[in-house]
């Protein structure tokens, strides 16, 4: 320690561990003797050495503080002194680490943040295998129906991966295909700010994959097995290496998520006189066996202390050979007719890839918060996939035979850069921009056999091309005053989206230029109850595969199509919130939409056949409250139960008519966590929902259940998970009345048995939530921030 020329002083030192090794950004801090206030703060280099400068007289305390290290304290430090041997602070492991060290006191469930709810789903008991859609079931309110996903009285969400938009895939063939066991957590953001994307009616559903934050070198494997009426296959392995400026991480895994999708369709056909005149009995077969294959790599370099640079890549390839079969029978009620038999097998082998690649770069510009973050992702995704449908009849011994062939290809590519300053303790500014650009093409060609080969369906063919631009800046700032804190912001968003047809050589443009504005005020009524309202003007843009104009057979009468003139969906949304402790209590929410993008069945007037569309309603309200409460008042348990009561509200014209329905809908559900005797870890949960009204489907009520147990073996490095899902399950049953007569039943394979063992390994695991409050680092951090 020197006394510098200006009466100003310099301290040095190093910090080392128990075998004199220094250690990498530990955080030195001098506090005043005085009043315990911090006079500075610095982070040790690679050598664990620091120098503070500019310190005044006086006599201070040193205080050092680093993960997995009991905090140090350094009394009697007096400046001037003229002794300028460096302070050298050995610090001791921490008690709570051990050579690997089980976090035992685990995350809650449900965590309440200021503008999100997390669902940290990385250790629930019956999440020991499976897909994305698996992992969606964990979320509370969360309806899983085939592959369809809604949120209680919230509607349907838009999926984030880290962030990212999945606007541009095929969500559905993503959750059921891309394997859930590399999930850490799951955000929920009803009111979503300034800084995402404007795009969705609902909530959003940010899905956050696992990310290293354990020193040294550790890693995980696991294998898994499930049995419903198909097997489940899945294994996987994880490596991290954590030390100095480098931390890298990065895994592989295999998973066969096998999934079940029932349709059972009885259609009535009325005549001029609306008399029944023909009955058409369809059931539909279609088991799916995916082979899927991922692999990911993620390294993050400290350049300096305040600058960082990162690089991400992901890949995911999934293969899917199955046969799906499909029955008719039908009743002609004219007696001059013979009723008849179809009965067609549809061959299916598709593929996809999904590669992805993220730089970055942070700039730490101080301690106060401020922050630079520049943001790069170039993604790609490949579709290819063929068909054959073979269709017999019991009238004929002719065989109709059709094919499709439907190879695609998304190229992704988006940047953004933001800025964050604090500009006050109780006022901060973001503001940022964002580029994005999709180039999508599609090439679907249908074929029909006929004299011995294969021939090309002019009119159902067709080769699609997409291209969208979106530009996008926002601005957003967080205060607090008191007992009352808030957020607002407004983003302005400029698409431009052009849809071709090159084999009807037809072509829509669409610019769209908007305002989006955001706001929410939060008040904290005394030190348990806290209440929020928030507001959100948001836009769902149609995704690709709804403009595509393809017309897509399942069997002889029933086909998909998509629709080129949509328009984007309008959404307002407000909702009011109650937080006991931090947790969701009571929220009140209303949202209202115009354009609304909404799925039905249609019937040609002229044929037989029927298909399914995407159309807009031109409104459509949703009104919601709900309960929701978590379970840790009640001794031994965890977990959450809730209620939620919505009206869903449809007033729009529909094929020459006025469509005008409403219906109230309860939902409930429950997740309860518990220990039973021999260390073993339980839950048990389930879901209801009553009657609904989607769009022109009047659904039926429907529940669904899951339970499970897991152990730990070999000092807590081994997991043993046994889950099942859907012990108990009624599936979607649903009506259409409205210009048609038909009933449908939706079902999946249930019930569904898995079992996982899990085994992790290395240097350490970090106990971030055995830290001891008031610690040091603790202190430290309230101060300087």
């Amino acid at each position: 320690m020197v006394k510098d020329a200006c009466a100003q002083n310099i301290l040095s030192g190093r910090v080392v561990d128990g075998k004199g090794a220094g250690i990498y950004y530990a955080t030195v801090a001098v506090f005043s003797s005085s009043d315990s206030s911090v006079v500075q703060s610095i982070s040790t280099d690679e050598d664990g050495a620091f120098i503070l400068k500019n310190l005044p007289d006086g006599e201070f305390y040193l205080y050092a503080a680093m993960l997995g290290f009991e905090d140090k304290k350094v009394s009697g430090v007096r400046l001037p002194n003229d002794n300028s041997t460096p302070v050298v602070i050995n610090m001791v492991t921490d008690a709570n680490m051990l050579d690997v060290v089980e976090i035992t006191e685990k995350l809650p469930l449900m965590e309440q943040k200021a503008d999100k709810l997390i669902i940290n789903v990385e250790g629930n008991v019956t999440n020991t295998s499976g897909s994305l859609l698996d992992v969606m079931k964990k979320v509370p309110g969360m309806l899983v129906v085939n592959d369809r996903i809604s949120l209680a009285g919230s509607g349907t969400p838009t999926i984030l991966l880290n962030g990212k938009s999945t606007q541009y895939m095929d969500i559905q063939s993503l959750l059921k295909d891309m394997p859930g066991d590399n999930i850490k957590k799951v955000e929920i953001i009803h009111q979503p700010g300034a800084e995402y994307e404007a795009s969705g009616s609902g909530p959003i559903l940010n899905i956050i994959m696992k990310k290293n934050s354990l020193f040294g070198t550790n890693g995980s494997v696991h294998v898994g097995v499930g049995k419903g009426e198909l097997w489940d296959y899945n294994t996987g392995i994880n490596l991290s290496h954590y030390a100095g400026k480098v931390n890298i991480s990065g895994g592989l895994g295999y998973s066969r998520n096998a999934w079940v999708e029932d349709l059972d369709l009885i259609r009535r056909l009325n005549n001029i006189d609306k008399q029944v005149d023909g009955i058409y009995t369809q059931s539909n077969h279609d088991p799916n066996t995916p082979n899927s294959y991922r692999g990911n790599i993620r390294i993050d370099y400290d350049l300096t202390k305040k600058h960082r640079i990162g690089f991400g890549a992901k890949l995911y390839s999934n293969t899917n050979e199955r046969t799906a079969v499909n029955t008719t029978k039908v009743d002609l009620l004219d007696e001059e007719t013979f009723d008849y038999n179809l009965r067609t097998e549809n061959d299916r082998t598709s593929s996809w890839d999904y590669y992805s690649l993220n730089p970055y770069y942070i700039f730490e510009m101080d301690t106060s918060g401020q922050k630079l973050e520049f943001d790069l992702d170039v993604a790609r995704y490949k579709v290819d996939g063929e068909n054959t449908l073979n269709t017999s009849s019991s009238i004929t011994s002719e065989l109709d035979r059709q094919r499709y062939i439907q190879p695609g290809d998304t190229k992704i590519f988006a940047s953004k850069l933001d800025y964050t300053k604090p500009i006050s303790k109780s006022f901060e500014l973001r503001i940022g921009g964002k580029y994005s650009y999709a180039d999508l093409d599609n090439d679907l060609q249908s074929l029909y056999f006929e004299d011995n080969s294969w021939k090309n369906n002019v009119s159902q063919s067709n080769h699609y091309l997409f291209e969208e631009t979106i530009y996008a800046g926002y601005g957003k700032i967080n205060w607090n005053k008191g007992s009352w804190s808030g957020t607002a912001g407004l983003r302005y968003e400029k698409s431009n989206s052009e849809g071709m047809s090159v084999t009807i050589d037809s072509m829509l443009s669409r610019d769209i230029s908007k305002l989006f504005p955001s706001f929410s005020v939060s008040k904290k009524i005394n030190d348990v109850l806290t209440s929020t309202a928030a507001y959100s003007y948001r836009i769902d843009r149609p995704r690709y595969s709804t403009l595509n104009p393809f017309v897509y057979y399942i069997d002889p009468f029933t086909y998909e199509t998509g629709n080129p003139t949509i328009l984007p969906e309008l959404t307002h949304s407000a909702k009011f919130t109650l937080s006991y402790e931090g947790q969701p209590f009571f929220n009140i929410e209303y949202k209202k939409s115009e354009n609304a993008i909404v799925e039905i069945t249609q019937q040609e007037d002229d044929s037989e056949e029927a298909f399914k569309t995407d159309v807009n309603f031109s409104n459509r309200s949703v009104f919601s409250t709900s309960l929701v409460f978590p379970l840790s008042f009640i001794k031994g348990l965890d977990g959450y139960g809730g209620v939620v009561v919505s009206k869903t509200m449809f007033d729009s014209p529909l094929e020459g008519a006025t469509f005008r329905r409403d219906r109230w809908t309860p939902t409930a559900f429950i997740q309860i966590e518990f220990e039973l005797p021999g260390e073993i870890d339980a839950e048990i949960g389930g879901w209801y929902q009553g009657r609904s009204q989607e769009g022109i489907f009047d659904a039926e009520y429907l529940y669904g259940t899951s339970a499970g147990i897991s152990r730990k073996f070999l000092n807590k490095k081994l997991k043993v998970s046994l889950g099942v899902e859907d012990f108990a399950v009624r599936f979607w049953h649903a009506r259409v009345d409205y210009q048609q007569d038909m009933d449908l039943v939706s079902s999946w394979q249930a019930p569904v048995v898995n079992f996982r063992l899990s085994y992790r390994f290395g240097n350490q695991f970090l106990n971030k939530k055995k830290r001891r409050e008031g610690s040091a680092s603790e202190e430290i951090r309230r101060a300087t921030n």
